[in-house]
């Protein structure tokens, strides 16, 4: 085990590297920009989120497992190198549709390198001390996710869109550079069990690695095409039965696999089943704030860009507060009541929200309902993957890891699409926002149900 100084160098060191993905939150603020600069409806920025949010998604559990096998570490680099070609390849993008396509390879490079870094961190550190540290990387993804509409405000006061790509480029470069700095940690493995080396390219799922992506990209692309106003249900429905029958595939070819990208025998299981479930739903009612206010203030509050930046900061902010403060607690306050906690702060976030859209939005106002949905978001989030990651074997760290990111990208992409849906069906985003709100209230109170019957622990 490396020394207590070296480990927090290297906790330091990866967390720079996984900014990569938090900070997109920058392209929220540049929302009205980029549809503004390719002349595009509303609805067509969710093209913006869907590709990117798919595509790491499913490469992130791939290459969790991956990094299983073949070492956390040297996963987490190759996704800096990725990173830092593709982020610079979507700002160069000349036009929307080729935009898009860069976003997906975007991505999927993002997907890479969060897939392994929960694993790096903890793997550091004595296993006393993974709720501590835990609670440190979500505080610094976060922050992140805090500090990027800020950013992306001040970038798009003085450059256009591409700068909100443009400045990760040198950051994932940097943690690429620093990472020979951080302690090397073995590969954990289970009694009797073969290295990567040993078990040779044939005992990877290269169906299951190949699989993954094309189901969820069917059921997405379902998705977004059932809810488009203008959309032929022929096509959505075909991807649909498509991303359906890909599903029943992939679930017969995992359980059949020797050594499956993602095993399916946790998903059986209630209580691990619940966690996940918990954390799409928070993370889908939750993207309401940074999908809809960056609207909301440009252009019926008449604030700055610079500004909406500013105040859509406070929704990650606060889950920055919230996943501080568990970090404190995470040995006095039992991580089910953490959930329950979490999620109805969020719900009441929403909720409050959506009360004061029925009025003239007051900007600080709203930046307080952001605040309070995102604390409880950040509550949630800490004693989810502590729960998650107790809940697997400690040599699937890395796709318990990606799990954790999975789970919430999948919420993003759900929201991208059926947020901006409903916001057109009832053509007012303080009622998209009580929908929504009084969704997550529903779901926290059957959540709230199961852990009295002792399940979700």
């Amino acid at each position: 085990m490396p020394s207590a100084e070296r480990a927090r160098l290297g906790l330091a060191i990866v967390c720079l590297g996984m900014l990569v993905g938090p900070l997109d939150t920058t392209v929220n603020t540049a929302f009205p920009v980029i549809t503004r600069a390719f002349s595009l409806p509303l609805r067509d920025i969710q093209w913006v989120v869907i590709p990117f949010v798919v595509a790491q998604s499913a490469f992130a559990l791939v290459f969790g497992h991956l990094g299983d096998r073949l070492g956390h570490r040297r996963i987490f680099a190759f996704g800096l190198i990725a990173s830092a070609l593709t982020h610079a390849a979507v700002a160069l993008a000349p036009d929307y549709p080729i935009m898009v396509a860069m976003r997906a390879a975007q991505g999927a490079a993002v997907g890479i390198t969060l897939s392994c870094a929960p694993a790096l961190v903890t793997l550091m550190f004595v296993p006393e001390a993974k709720g501590r540290v835990l609670a440190a990387y979500a505080a610094a993804s976060s922050l992140g996710m805090a500090v990027g509409p800020w950013l992306g405000g001040l970038l798009l006061d003085v450059f256009d869109w591409p700068s909100v790509y443009w400045f990760r480029v040198p950051l994932a470069l940097a943690a690429l550079a620093l990472l020979p700095l951080a302690p090397h940690t073995p590969l954990p493995r289970a009694p009797g069990a073969q290295s990567a080396s040993a078990q040779g390219d044939s005992g990877f799922d290269w169906a299951g690695a190949a699989g993954l992506p094309a189901v969820m990209a069917c059921l997405a692309l379902a998705l977004a095409e059932l809810t488009r106003p203008d959309a032929g249900a022929a096509t959505g429905l075909a991807l649909l039965a498509a991303g359906a029958a890909g599903t029943v595939w992939f679930v017969r070819h995992e359980n059949r696999a020797a050594h499956p990208v993602l095993r399916i025998a946790p998903f059986r299981s209630l209580p691990f089943s619940a966690l996940q479930a918990g954390s799409v739903a928070v993370s889908l009612a939750g993207f309401a704030n940074l999908l809809l206010l960056p609207y909301v203030f440009t252009q019926e509050a008449g604030v700055s860009i610079a500004t909406a930046g500013l105040l859509l900061s406070t929704y990650p902010g606060g889950s920055v507060v919230g996943s501080l403060v568990l970090g404190r607690l995470a040995h006095r306050w039992p991580v089910r009541s953490a959930m329950v906690v979490g999620l109805g702060g969020s719900a009441a976030g929403l909720l409050l929200t959506a009360a004061l859209l029925a009025g003239p939005p007051v900007p600080m106002l709203l930046a307080l309902g952001m605040f309070i949905c995102g604390f409880g978001q950040g509550l949630f989030t800490v004693a989810y993957m502590d729960a998650t990651t107790s809940m697997l074997p400690v040599e699937e760290r890395g796709v318990a890891g990606s799990l954790v990111n999975v789970t919430r990208l999948l919420g993003v992409v759900l929201g991208a699409t059926l947020i901006g849906w409903l916001r057109e069906m009832t053509g007012h985003s303080g009622i998209s926002f009580a929908i929504v709100g009084g969704a997550l209230a529903a779901f926290t109170l059957i959540f709230a149900g199961l852990q009295r019957r002792g399940v979700g622990s």
